[in-house]
């Protein structure tokens, strides 16, 4: 299993080693261990790898259109899973999932954040 959290701001994954009821023990893809509230899990997936999955999310994220996320999101705080799926038409793949967030979070003058993956 592996996640996508937010740490101090940025965005990271990692591999799950150890879950706990409140946090979770993760290896990053260069096998930096750290300890993650579960909280701050913001997505979890098995596939695909972790070595190019930011790298990947990014370029999807450059080709989405701020401005049409802007016109279908609604005035109502909403997570950028359910974006994410109406985005799409479907549930998004984990890239798909994490381009969306990125892309959200790429534009604060737009999108306000309300919280851990919510706008």
């Amino acid at each position: 299993m592996n996640v996508l959290y937010e740490d101090n701001g940025t965005f990271k994954v990692g591999a799950v080693l150890a879950e706990h009821d409140a946090s979770l023990q993760v290896e990053a893809p260069h096998g930096k261990r750290s300890k993650v509230k579960s909280a701050h899990v913001l997505l979890r997936f098995g596939e695909p790898g972790l070595a190019d999955f930011l790298e990947r999310a990014e370029r999807a994220a450059a080709e989405i259109d701020i401005d049409f996320l802007w016109e279908v999101c609604g005035e109502a705080e909403f997570g950028f899973a359910d974006l994410a799926a109406e985005y799409h038409g479907r549930s998004p793949m984990p890239v798909e999932a994490a381009s969306v967030l990125l892309r959200l979070h790429s534009a604060p003058v737009y999108f306000h954040r309300k919280g851990k993956g919510r706008f």
